[in-house]
């Protein structure tokens, strides 16, 4: 990056984010050139440790991608100024963090088919300053956890698209690949969309992973390869009580390497041309009692239809998320959610909802088979929402924590999880990032500019 791109950058930071905010969107406005990905992702973009919060996230500037890193002081009330980490190919490089047991800072840029950038803090608890990037893989779609001994764990679709990819890294050694430990299976061998979400169980004697299967066949002559895409969905989980060494299901059977939708524990899934099966993944949380929650969205054959799914006395069953949603927003459905569980065992679900019925709804079969992307032309639509349970998604009560805003879509939201050893306080919420805008590709040339939005969620919101 060239000192003269980085000054003009600099000149667009906002000095005080809380006080440019609007209280009914958010708690601090962190930025005005956030990307049209600025916030998306299952990685962790929001770190609090030692009275201060660290956040990452995507600008677009001069139709580039940089990874921005920033500090809040709740003691002080003082914010750091942006640091500027890495440069990405395209608005898929978005960053994901996490802190180790020293307080040191971790960051990997996203590739999209490209190296993976990944930098690290120089100092602990400060988001200033960098070490120099390093660069390896090509990687999309990582997915970033610190261990108990601070060794790195990456994992991020391959390359060749054949599959998940694993890395680690220990202190003060390179990345290194253990390969695949998810892969598609023979038959589809053309574009692999392949997505995952790791978490640790108590005390993080326990890794758990789920995983999205996007996969297609080769396209025939005369066929665009979107035509394809997609044809089989699936969503998988499984887990590991050495690291990540060797995997298993749910009930213990050893799984070998790599996995596949035939082998994980397989929560759901769906095979057709047309219409696509309509399979979204919402990541994972762990409760106290080391049990998975695995989160998705089936669009066909009706929109929006959330599944949040559990495993406990040997099988997994549905919570009532799905019902809940429709009690509390009537005529609407989400498009993405995540959960979060606190110290005391609070589950908190950031959800991402948009109107069922509009006049240019496309949910079936969908734009290039896929149920929602139509909804990337009114991204005025979405507005976020929160869900929260004390009796672990057995029931949940609702709650509205910003203001809708009628022209602008309030999308891509990105939740505060556990970060390692520590978990989100007793008593406390995790707070979240979201983009104000718009989410579309940009158009050869354009630079979209969006407002990134910062918010605490208390206790009562």
């Amino acid at each position: 990056m060239d000192s003269e791109t980085l000054k003009r950058l600099a000149e667009k930071d906002i000095l005080d984010p809380n006080a440019r905010a609007n209280p009914a969107l958010g708690t601090a406005l962190l930025s005005e050139i956030a990307g049209e990905r600025a916030s998306q992702g299952p990685g962790n973009k929001i770190v609090t440790l030692e009275g201060k919060t660290h956040f990452v996230w995507q600008d677009s500037f001069e139709q580039r991608y940089f990874a921005r890193a920033r500090t809040f002081d709740h003691t002080t009330g003082e914010w750091s100024v942006p640091a500027t980490l890495s440069e990405g190919v395209d608005e898929h490089s978005r960053p994901t963090l996490v802190a180790d047991t020293q307080g040191y800072l971790h960051v990997i840029m996203g590739g999209h088919n490209s190296p993976l950038q990944y930098n690290r803090s120089r100092d602990p608890h400060d988001s200033s300053v960098w070490t120099a990037t390093e660069s390896f893989g090509r990687n999309t779609y990582p997915v970033l956890l610190s261990g108990p001994d601070d060794t790195l764990y990456l994992t991020a679709r391959d390359g060749t698209h054949s599959g998940i990819e694993i890395w680690t890294k220990r202190q003060s050694a390179a990345w290194k690949s253990s390969g695949l430990i998810v892969s598609r299976q023979e038959r589809f061998s053309g574009y692999t969309g392949m997505h995952n979400d790791l978490d640790w169980g108590p005390d993080q004697k326990f890794l758990h992973m789920s995983q999205s299967f996007f996969l297609s066949r080769r396209p025939e002559k005369n066929e665009h390869a979107r035509d394809v895409a997609g044809r089989y969905q699936g969503i998988g989980y499984m887990c590991s009580t050495d690291c990540g060494s060797t995997w298993r299901t749910s009930e213990g059977t050893g799984i070998s390497l790599p996995a596949s939708s035939d082998s994980v524990d397989l929560l759901a899934e769906g095979e057709s041309e047309f219409p696509k099966p309509g399979i979204d993944h919402c990541g994972l949380a762990i409760d106290s009692k080391n049990r998975p929650y695995v989160g998705y969205v089936r669009h066909i054959p009706d929109p929006c239809t959330a599944y949040l799914k559990t495993f406990s006395d040997g099988a997994w069953r549905d919570l009532p998320l799905g019902p809940a949603i429709a009690s509390a927003w009537p005529g609407h459905g989400p498009t993405r959610f995540k959960p979060v569980f606190t110290a005391d065992d609070r589950m908190c679900i950031l959800l991402e909802i948009v109107p069922l019925d509009h006049p240019n709804a496309n949910w079936n079969p969908g734009i290039h088979g896929l149920p929602a992307f139509w909804l990337r032309d009114f991204p005025e639509l979405a507005h976020l929402v929160w869900l929260e349970s004390t009796d672990y998604g057995e029931s949940f009560t609702p709650h509205q924590p910003i203001i809708d805003v009628p022209d602008k879509g309030q999308l891509l939201p990105s939740i505060e999880r556990r970060n390692g050893a520590c978990p989100i306080p007793a008593g406390t919420r995790p707070s979240f990032l979201y983009t104000l805008g718009d989410w579309r590709y940009a158009d050869k040339g354009e630079t979209i500019d969006n407002d990134l939005y910062w918010v605490q969620v208390n206790p009562g919101d």
